[in-house]
């Protein structure tokens, strides 16, 4: 019953409505802390998973971003490599072209030193004959032709190199203003983590101050079966009792040292019941007493109630784990202004139980039990039970 789980943090979260008033002040000042301190440890637990989720998206943003400036900066190191190649070729083009130019240079200074009608009539003289003249004649031809091709290819090579620097160079120039703009956005994401992270550690400060509270409050829950483990004067009826009474509120507790104080005091009571009975030479099954028979205790009060069922949900309005267990003490939720939060019940046809949830519905004399599956929830369906107000808090 998970709406109901939800609906109950809503009802005690509305810490300044009129009506939630009138409930806190049925309740006892422990378990009034624990209320109010597990809704603000459960609010700020859904806070900082909402930022959680907004970080891991800003990281996976920066990665994005972080993967553009790198490629960025591969294309822009490729380009300086292509510019330092194409300048290279360039050099070596003006170098070539300089060469050729003294040899092209030198060959027309020659032909016109020579006068080239003279150049064709020594041609015409020197010839065997006509044939050897027409060949010389087309030598020269195919001379002057390959020295206006090789000038051709020389300034097309040369104007083609030129082209691609340019580009290259215009290139560059987008490449730079791309990684700046690309720098711009990452340092726009990297401020808005840091500040999310900022966010993040101070909720988790005010989580663990919370967790404190909630430790304390707990420790404040079991506080009275611990002195009764703890004093010189209590029977070994009553360690029994406070032995059984830990037990039952272990499962419900959330704080780990808690529970390990818990524990201890369970070890403590059963060593003191083994000292007693050994000094006291008595039965040795006072040692196995069940304090379940001895929870017929005069009640504090009766209650015909209309009992409805639940189940689901990871933590009551008081902040404990809800529990069905049908031997030892199990969970209710209740209308605080008739039963307070904390106190001890027991319910006909259910057994003991934590009065330690609320819920919407749940007003007046109305009780919810919780169970550990919803087919059990359907097999209860609504009845009418006598619920006996057994302990209020701290006095169990």
């Amino acid at each position: 019953m998970i709406k109901k789980t939800l609906l109950s943090f809503v009802v005690v979260a509305l810490c300044f409505n009129i009506s939630y008033t009138a409930v806190i002040k049925a309740l006892s000042p422990e378990t009034q802390a624990i209320e109010e301190s597990k809704v603000k440890y459960q609010q700020l637990d859904e806070s900082i998973i909402s930022l959680n989720s907004d970080i891991s998206k800003l990281n996976a943003e920066i990665s994005e971003i972080n993967a553009k400036l790198e490629k960025n900066n591969n294309e822009t190191e490729e380009t300086e490599i292509k510019i330092k190649l194409i300048n290279s070729q360039i050099e070596d083009a003006k170098q070539d072209i300089k060469s050729k130019q003294i040899v092209l240079d030198s060959r027309l200074r020659s032909m016109y030193k020579s006068n080239m009608s003279t150049s064709i009539l020594s041609y015409l003289i020197e010839s065997k004959n006509i044939f050897d003249f027409f060949n010389r004649m087309e030598s020269m031809g195919r001379i002057i032709s390959l020295d206006k091709q090789m000038v051709n290819e020389i300034k097309e090579k040369q104007s083609f190199l030129v082209k691609s620097a340019d580009e290259l160079n215009k290139k560059q120039e987008e490449l730079k203003i791309l990684k700046i703009s690309i720098e711009k956005d990452l340092a726009k994401v990297n401020e808005k983590q840091n500040s999310q992270q900022e966010k993040l550690s101070e909720l988790n400060s005010q989580k663990d101050a919370v967790a404190e509270t909630i430790e304390a409050n707990e420790l404040k829950l079991i506080s009275h079966p611990l002195s009764i483990v703890n004093s010189d004067n209590s029977s070994v009826q009553d360690i029994s009792d406070a032995i059984s009474t830990l037990k039952a509120l272990i499962p419900q507790l959330n704080t780990e040292s808690v529970i390990d104080i818990a524990n201890d005091g369970i070890s403590t009571g059963n060593a003191k019941i083994e000292e007693i009975n050994s000094a006291n030479n008595s039965n040795a099954n006072t040692n196995n007493n069940n304090s379940q028979n001895n929870n017929n205790l005069a009640s504090k009060g009766t209650f015909t109630m209309e009992a409805t069922a639940y189940s689901g949900g990871t933590v009551t309005a008081m902040g404990f784990k809800p529990v069905r267990d049908p031997n030892g003490i199990s969970t209710v939720a209740v209308d605080p202004s008739v039963i307070p939060l904390g106190s001890k019940v027991f319910v006909s046809g259910y057994g003991y139980a934590i009065a330690s949830d609320t819920g919407g519905a749940i007003k007046g004399n109305i009780i919810d039990l919780y169970f550990n599956s919803h087919e059990e929830c359907m097999a209860f369906g609504r009845q009418n039970v006598t619920v006996s107000l057994i302990a209020y808090p701290g006095e169990w």
